[in-house]
Formats: C-alpha cells, sequence, structure tokens
C-alpha cells in the first residue's frame, strides 16, 4: 500500500508532481491552515464584543417563535433584568402573523403588535422558562379529546396551548387569570376556537354547574385567601365544579406551601392525592388529586 507521503506526490492522473507543484500544494495548505486559525481568533473575538456590548445595554436581540416576532426594547439580558440586582423587569415588542392554519381563529379580534414586560411572576413561555407547563405535561394520560379543562391562574397561555392541543376541537379550555397584559399576549399568541382566555378570578366559577370540567387546575388558589375559612371556600368551590372522577392540579409558587392543599383535599374526600416532583428552576410544586366517583363505586 502507498503510503500518504506517495500519494502526495502524484497528481490526480497518477503521474508524479514535480518540485513546483508540490511547493504550490505546501502553501496552499498553509495559507489554509493560518486561515482557518484566523476565522476561529475573529469568531471568539466578536462573541465577545457581542457580550460586552449586551451587558452595555448597546445591542437588542430579534426573537421569532412560531411565527412570533420578539424584539427587545433594551440592551439588558433577560437574566440579568430578572436577577437581584436587577430592575425585575425586561420589555419587549411583539408582532403576531396574521392567524392561519390551527392558530385561524377569529374569536378574538387580530392585534398586530403589542409591548410586553417580561417579569419575575409574568413569565412568556417562548422568551423563558414557564413552570406551568411543565406540570400540565404530568397530565398527559389524564387529557383526552372531548375533554373540558379549567386552568385557574394561566399566566400568559402556554400552558393553556398545550391543554388546548390535547383536548382537541371536540373538547375545550377554559383559562383564567387576572393579570390583564397576559390574558391580552394570550388571546393573540395562541389563538384556538376551543380555547377561552377569560380575565377574572374565583367569582368567574360562579356561573358553572357543578361538575362542569373533567379537569380542574388552579396556580397559587390560596394568594387571595388570608385566613383558613377563605381558602377552606377557595378549594371547594374548585372541588364543586370539578366532575366525580376528575382530577385537581394544585400548583404553588412556594413548594412549601402545598401541605395546606393536602390538608384540604383529604378532607374533601379525596383519598388519591400525589406529589409532583418541584420546578427545578424556579421551585414551584404541585399535587395531584383525584375526585371520587359515588356511581362508579357502586357500579363495582
Amino acid at each position: 500500500m502507498s503510503s500518504d507521503r506517495e500519494l502526495e506526490a502524484k497528481g490526480g492522473d497518477g503521474r508524479p508532481l514535480s518540485w513546483g507543484e508540490r511547493e504550490t500544494r505546501r502553501r496552499a495548505r498553509q495559507r489554509a491552515h493560518r486561515s482557518s486559525g484566523a476565522e476561529r481568533v475573529w469568531g471568539r473575538l466578536f462573541r465577545r464584543l457581542q457580550r460586552l456590548m449586551r451587558s452595555l445595554g448597546l445591542s437588542r436581540r430579534r426573537i421569532e417563535a412560531g411565527g412570533v416576532v420578539y424584539r427587545e426594547l433594551s440592551g439588558t439580558s433577560l437574566r440579568r433584568a430578572l436577577s437581584e440586582t436587577g430592575p425585575g423587569v425586561k420589555e419587549y415588542e411583539v408582532r403576531f402573523p396574521l392567524p392561519g392554519g390551527e392558530l385561524r381563529s377569529s374569536q378574538y379580534a387580530h392585534r398586530e403588535s403589542i409591548k410586553i414586560r417580561f417579569t419575575r411572576n409574568r413569565q412568556y413561555a417562548d422568551l423563558g422558562h414557564d413552570p406551568r407547563v411543565r406540570f400540565v405535561h404530568a397530565l398527559r394520560g389524564l387529557v383526552r379529546p372531548g375533554q373540558r379543562i379549567l386552568e385557574l391562574g394561566c399566566g400568559t397561555g402556554a400552558s393553556s396551548a398545550v391543554l388546548a392541543s390535547e383536548v382537541g376541537p371536540s373538547g375545550g379550555v377554559v383559562a383564567i387569570n387576572r393579570d390583564g397584559e397576559s390574558i391580552r399576549f394570550a388571546r393573540q399568541r395562541y389563538r384556538f376556537d376551543h380555547l377561552a382566555f377569560e380575565l377574572g378570578w374565583m367569582d368567574t366559577l360562579s356561573g358553572e354547574l357543578d361538575g362542569a370540567f373533567d379537569i380542574a387546575i388552579a396556580v397559587d388558589l390560596f394568594r387571595d385567601a388570608p385566613d383558613d375559612p377563605s381558602k377552606s371556600r377557595a378549594i371547594a368551590e374548585l372541588w364543586r365544579v370539578t366532575r366525580p372522577g376528575g382530577c385537581l392540579l394544585l400548583i404553588c409558587s412556594d413548594a412549601g406551601g402545598l401541605g395546606a392543599y393536602e390538608h384540604r383535599l383529604a378532607g374533601l374526600g379525596s383519598g388519591d392525592i400525589e406529589s409532583i416532583d418541584p420546578d427545578p428552576v424556579l421551585g414551584w410544586g404541585a399535587l395531584r388529586a383525584l375526585k371520587p366517583d359515588p356511581d362508579r363505586g357502586s357500579r363495582g
């Protein structure tokens, strides 16, 4: 077998190369090596310059997700803005495409652009981490096409969209939140005919029939419940609108507060309560509970 050096000494037609041809090839290899090395150096310098400009607030990014375009209104990075020493808010301009495909719903008027503020309490899944999405995925074995689902404290709507995709057009999702900016964004970003975003809180449930939902989800249900009686009323109302045999998912932004939920669920008669692993990023916790179905027991 010929050695590499012998192969290099021959041209494409197999003839031996002259000294001048070999020297030309050697110099070409050297130039290519120097060029690749210079490109790596310039690449590293360029990336460092970009990081420096972002840290000084001189560079703004454009982010696209699902056809939606987010443009930073300041050069401060999201991580720095939400850090303990940061301002706690990061602003973006958002441009929405015309509704089409599965997001063609016309129940809300289309808005071409809005401004949003990402804060420690208002997360946008396209830009950062929203723990609701992770906990909703924990229901995958329970969510089925045709179901009706309530999400109380839906945030900016990413988890609601996951649920809407799971239940399909034959089902429905009612997503409720107290923050007007979150609802305005969600209505533009996640457009399904069977997904309704409503501004409100517990009072919104007063018109719902008993057992109206197959699954009921609530985030920080006790946030506005200052004492034990008000906490008991809140969880009893959620229990009321969940059908027998249905499921409740209670999410808490402070995992240490889950004990108060578990105690009251047990008092309402749920013997099947399961804790879900805390969110590794923000430390949120969740409980999943099943509402007993007396009719199923009697049939058995």
